[in-house]
């Protein structure tokens, strides 16, 4: 990582997490896996190590011109608002001296449900036998999963396919299977409080949105797009006074058209917003790229090591006159 760090130009680094725990957590452990507290751990003394730790504050100051990353500098962000932030994360953050901006989907907030992908994994924990009712369960959704989205997927692979949009299909699958997301939820607490968020807030970390209910905002219109960044802003302000406005996209910013980055920064909707590309600067120089430090055992040096020398590679490799055409005047955000 220290020799290739140099040639790939990242003066921030931006990782994202949405889960740290030790123990299978049914709402999200059948779509990816997170860090446990040893992993996580290891994690932060790496990057109290080896950067300079900043704030949310000092990113958009750098976005303002009013000050310049010159050492390798990191931020830590967390996705999702699940309640391991507030009992796990931050008392590991606090020790190893890390600012962090936690991001929340606003309608989960103090017991408000689940997202749509979360409640798929708490179908494909009824699936698998991990708690009772599983006889019969793969008859019953096969007669309910729409025929035409088979095409050769297993029934766990169908089930992940299904979208945001489809929710009278996720209310057919819960019906069948036996699934109470409202009992699941009063009964595990898997977001944030409103007295936890405040919680954080006086530990120094910051807050930020991340939707209102968690769409993939690629299938959604601009309008929708900013109708759910709005909301999500406005419900965090009402009730936290939240101050710098950041926003991270749910899932991806993949997809996402400049119509919606000049509206939200133009009507200063945001100060910022982070997406999860890694280290390949975005097109808009006020939306930063985040490195994803889940879906892996690796320890934090070798999944940077990997995303220094991706963006050396694109750095430096020769370029065809019509990308160079296509390059933006000026360096994207603080990196």
């Amino acid at each position: 990582m220290e020799w290739v760090r140099p040639l790939s130009g990242v003066a921030l680094v931006v990782p994202y997490y949405h889960m740290v725990s030790d123990v299978h957590v049914p709402h999200i452990s059948h779509l990816y896996q997170f860090r446990t507290v040893a992993e996580f751990t290891a994690d932060a003394e790496f990057f109290s190590r080896h950067f300079e730790p900043v704030t949310l504050s000092d990113i958009v100051d750098a976005l303002n011109g009013r000050r310049t990353f010159h050492r390798p500098c990191v931020h830590l962000t967390f996705d999702d608002g699940f309640r391991e932030m507030h009992d796990v994360v931050a008392p590991i953050l606090q020790k190893a001296g890390l600012p962090a901006t936690f991001f929340l989907t606003t309608a989960f907030l103090d017991g408000g449900g689940l997202a749509h992908h979360n409640v798929i994994s708490l179908l494909l924990e009824r699936l698998n036998g991990r708690d009772s009712g599983s006889s019969g369960a793969r008859n019953r959704l096969e007669s309910l999963l729409p025929v035409q989205e088979n095409n050769g997927m297993t029934i766990e692979q169908r089930m992940l396919a299904i979208k945001y949009a489809q929710k009278p299909l996720m209310r057919s699958l819960t019906e069948a299977l036996g699934v109470d997301v409202d009992q699941y939820v009063l009964k595990n607490q898997p977001h944030l409080s409103s007295e936890q968020v405040e919680g954080l807030l006086r530990q120094g970390f910051s807050i930020g949105a991340h939707s209102h209910d968690h769409p993939l905002y690629a299938d959604l219109t601009v309008a929708e797009q900013l109708a759910q960044t709005r909301a999500s802003m406005e419900s965090l302000a009402a009730r936290f006074g939240v101050e710098p406005k950041s926003f991270a996209f749910p899932h991806t910013d993949t997809g996402v058209p400049d119509e919606f980055f000049t509206a939200v920064f133009s009507e200063r909707v945001l100060d910022v917003s982070f997406g999860t590309a890694g280290f390949v600067p975005h097109f808009h120089p006020r939306n930063i790229e985040r490195v994803s430090m889940e879906k892996t055992s690796a320890p934090a040096n070798q999944i940077l090591a990997r995303q220094y020398t991706r963006a050396a590679y694109l750095r430096l490799r020769p370029r065809t006159r019509a990308e160079v055409v296509a390059l933006p005047s000026t360096a994207p955000g603080p990196q």
